[in-house]
């Protein structure tokens, strides 16, 4: 089992304005209730408080990079909840969303 990112939720009234990168991680998408979520948002589009982002690296990496990762994230957002990315075997052990 490799540990290969984060996915980090939010609560915050709009999008998240999150780094595209931290140390190891690259922010690799934004969702909401389970859809991702693009640049420019629609005008009439509705979405709830709670908000995803998925930061992932291109190697493993280590439960304290998982933790420098939420250090930094804090200091400009308020994160609910962390479910940490794991590979077996070379397979994502992972959900993606629609």
């Amino acid at each position: 089992m490799k540990l290969v990112g984060a996915d980090v939720y939010f609560w915050s009234s709009g999008m998240p304005d999150v780094p595209k990168q931290i140390g190891p991680f690259v922010l690799q998408f934004i969702s909401n209730r389970g859809t991702r979520v693009v640049q420019p948002i629609a005008p009439n589009a509705e979405f709830s408080d709670w908000w995803c982002c998925r930061y992932r690296a291109d190697r493993e990496v280590s439960h304290a990079d998982v933790h420098a990762l939420l250090e930094t994230l804090s200091q400009k957002h308020v994160w609910t909840q962390v479910q940490k990315l794991f590979e077996i075997n070379g397979a994502n052990a992972y959900s993606e969303p629609y």
